[in-house]
């Protein structure tokens, strides 16, 4: 067998073995979120956000539920509040 196959070879057990790695990995975090309640996860996963990031998912959670909201008003002065970034 030539060195490149070897070579090859070697580099695709080496992928398969890192894929089961990270694989079993992200079964265990999963397992560690199961039962948690939902919200909690979110929150979780919102700590490290920056605040345009936060503003966004507030957004997607209003139009989550926009049948149930009936009507919100959100000015131009608010939304250029909400983007402005900080130090600017």
């Amino acid at each position: 067998m030539g060195e490149k196959k070897k070579l090859v070879e070697l580099a695709v057990q080496n992928a398969r073995t890192e894929a089961d790695a990270n694989a079993y990995a992200i079964g265990a975090t999963m397992n560690a979120f199961r039962g948690v309640d939902p919200v909690v996860v979110q929150a979780l996963a919102s700590s490290g956000m920056n605040p345009q990031q936060l503003i966004a998912a507030a957004f997607q959670g209003l139009a989550e539920k926009a049948e149930r909201i009936g009507q919100l008003n959100i000015t131009p002065d608010l939304l250029h509040e909400l983007i402005k970034r900080p130090g600017k």
